[in-house]
């Protein structure tokens, strides 16, 4: 008797493995259709909206799976900012945990707030820069160095890509060493999980918070500055600040 509770207890173990392998593959699929919609739900990045899109994506997010945005040792070298941060108030904001597109979740700015800080008012005060369609996410206007000037080898693959900015205010900035570290250690944002790994992306590529209110916008441009004159080497010459009275944005 025993022996024939054995005989059928063996029978049953592919029965009892194909239907665990049907759980898992439902499962995993239910996962992926989820995962999908949140990556689309993002909207427009540097990837198609498509399945091969989003296995692009998904590789490079196990490549950065133990990639750590606040860890700034690694980021040696000069910078262009004139003076020390502030501590940006508050915690961090929310990140998605995709690294193309590359977002933050949450912390706005309040619907009553309008940002003054726009690529083609930062571009028009500043000769040395010149704007058109980011290389990097292809939706977005970007602020590039001029054609006529040498760019920092940070630039080469973009041609010169100073940074952009996203339909919610935050910003991705190509920063020196230094300045990066400053955005990231005084909690203005954090480095791209791709930085160094993919389609060109320097090591020193930040994701800056969404400014809330107009001194966080002052600090956004000191970064974009900060971010241009790492590219052009220093060519900017004198600008006036876009919040500083007459020298309104474009359209305002």
């Amino acid at each position: 008797m025993t022996l024939e509770r054995e005989k059928e207890a063996r029978r049953s173990w592919p029965g009892l493995w194909a239907r665990a392998a049907l759980a898992g593959i439902v499962l995993a699929g239910a996962w992926v259709a989820r995962d999908y919609r949140g990556w689309v739900a993002l909207g427009p990045g540097g990837l198609p909206h498509t399945a091969r899109g989003w296995c692009t994506m998904a590789v490079l997010r196990a490549r950065a799976w133990r990639f750590d945005p606040f860890d700034t040792t690694g980021l040696t070298g000069g910078g262009h900012l004139t003076g020390r941060l502030p501590e940006r108030s508050g915690p961090r904001p929310k990140v998605a945990h995709y690294p193309i597109p590359h977002r933050q979740l949450d912390q706005f700015p309040d619907p009553g707030f309008t940002s003054t800080l726009t690529i083609a008012s930062f571009v028009a005060t500043r000769p040395a820069l010149t704007m058109r369609q980011s290389y990097f996410e292809k939706h977005n206007d970007a602020a590039f160095a001029s054609p006529e000037f040498p760019v920092h080898a940070d630039g080469r693959i973009s041609g010169g890509e100073i940074g952009h900015i996203h339909a919610d205010g935050s910003l991705h900035l190509v920063l020196a060493p230094a300045d990066a570290a400053q955005a990231v250690e005084h909690g203005w944002g954090q480095l791209h999980p791709a930085e160094g790994r993919a389609a060109g992306l320097p090591p020193t590529y930040v994701l800056v918070y969404s400014p809330r209110d107009p001194g966080e916008v002052a600090v956004a441009e000191r970064l974009l500055d900060a971010a241009a004159a790492h590219m052009t080497a220093g060519l900017l010459g004198s600008v006036t600040p876009i919040g500083e009275p007459g020298n309104a944005a474009p359209g305002s």
